[in-house]
């Protein structure tokens, strides 16, 4: 029986080993940032908004007319006579530059949010995949968990029809045997709600069959200097970009505000076609005259001004969360790590010579079944715990990239 333990023992500290997030969850990710409608629905937002800056730039249409004159004709008037007239209007010079920049400044906004909901789909589909790992951890320490239980039932039928146990440990081996079982329903219940929304993050059917991922060995890299991170995340984070691209636009709205102060040519050529009489032509060369829009295309300066400032104590609030947020996920990290080392190292090898005793004891006969059911709990305890502690520090190092909206060294996939 002994050898028999030792076998399922192996079997089931087997299904709680070290596990790094698998290799395919970086094809589970990318299928996800391919097929997520919502990154696409960004990604045409942005296209039209590259458009509508496209057109920002061009000038306006010119304007054409043809008039008819003198006509009927009369005794002491003017000859009839038939005008062709194009007019149009020339912008002030760097006014349809300043309006396309401004717009091209709302694009590389759109260009930001769609980074944003890049990395989002990135962290939700990596939080999903490791509930799935997760899960599928538990179910194996489940099944391990219940054929030890199996032997300690079969010990103590055994025990009862030798006359030496009673029929008490009998019940109480098959009870934790039945929790196991009502244990394990739920968790293909899990199963089943984590597969369709992984299923939801990708596009495709709820009921698409996804594998359960295999464990692999991985090693989680050194968390790099603190300030390195920040610097990172300065320069990647699509929050930023954002509210630099917000700042820019409103640049822009200002220097054209104040560039609107100047007049706009207005330029007409036209040719006199006179019925009776020599033709003719004249051109006419015209100007606005900014008299009552000074006053407020200045205030509407100051506001565009005012903004930009708004944006840099944005800027200055955003810069302090990414520092939280950055400390916080390497926090976790860490905590994570070192909580798997004492799993592994210390609280792991006790738990597992607690249960070999009780059942070496328990066969012998100087042990009650409660003792090896206790030890039996204990070494489950660490064995879920050293399987939540591993997956958290994958979803730890996930939350760090996008804390710092890239990849971070190498990878714990």
């Amino acid at each position: 029986m002994l050898l028999a333990v030792g076998f399922l023992l192996a079997l089931f500290l087997c299904a709680g080993r070290a596990f790094a997030a698998p290799s395919p969850m970086d094809a589970f990710v990318a299928e996800v940032v391919r097929n997520n409608p919502s990154l696409s629905a960004r990604a045409l937002t942005r296209a039209a908004v590259v458009r509508e800056a496209s057109a920002a730039g061009l000038w306006p249409d010119p304007f054409g007319a043809v008039m008819l004159d003198n006509v009927p004709e009369r005794e002491g008037g003017g000859m009839p006579m038939i005008r062709y007239q194009v007019s149009q209007m020339v912008p002030w010079p760097g006014k349809l530059g300043l309006m396309r920049d401004a717009v091209t400044r709302r694009a590389d906004r759109a260009q930001a949010d769609t980074e944003a909901r890049r990395l989002e789909l990135v962290l939700d589909a990596s939080r999903a995949y490791l509930m799935l790992a997760l899960n599928a951890r538990r179910r194996g320490i489940n099944r391990a968990s219940t054929g030890l239980l199996d032997i300690v039932q079969r010990a103590s039928i055994a025990r009862y029809g030798a006359g030496v146990g009673e029929h008490h440990d009998v019940s109480r081996a098959q009870v934790e045997r039945n929790a196991l079982d009502l244990a394990l329903i739920d968790l293909e219940g899990e199963r089943s709600a984590i597969v369709a929304m992984m299923n939801a993050l990708r596009n495709r059917s709820s009921e698409d069959a996804i594998a359960d991922p295999a464990p692999s060995k991985g090693d989680v890299p050194a968390l790099p200097p603190r300030r390195d991170l920040e610097a990172l995340a300065i320069a990647q984070r699509p929050e930023l970009k954002r509210m630099r691209a917000m700042q820019r636009e409103e640049n822009a709205m200002a220097s054209l505000a104040r560039r609107e102060r100047y007049p706009d040519i207005m330029t007409s050529v036209w040719y006199n076609q006179v019925l009776g009489a020599p033709d003719s032509a004249g051109m006419m060369l015209g100007a606005t005259l900014p008299v009552f829009g000074v006053r407020r295309q200045n205030r509407l300066a100051g506001a565009a001004d005012l903004r930009s400032q708004s944006v840099d104590r944005d800027v200055e609030a955003m810069r302090a969360m990414i520092r939280f947020e950055i400390a916080d996920a390497s926090r976790k990290v860490s905590t994570a790590g070192k909580t798997l080392a004492f799993l592994r190292d210390v609280a792991q090898k006790r738990a597992e010579d607690s249960f070999q005793s009780a059942i070496a004891g328990y066969s012998a006969g100087t042990l009650a079944i409660v003792g090896v059911l206790d030890a039996w709990r204990s070494l489950l305890a660490v064995e879920l715990a050293r399987a939540e502690a591993t997956v958290m520090q994958s979803m730890a190092w996930a939350e760090l990239e996008r804390a710092v909206g890239a990849r971070v060294g190498a990878s714990v996939r």
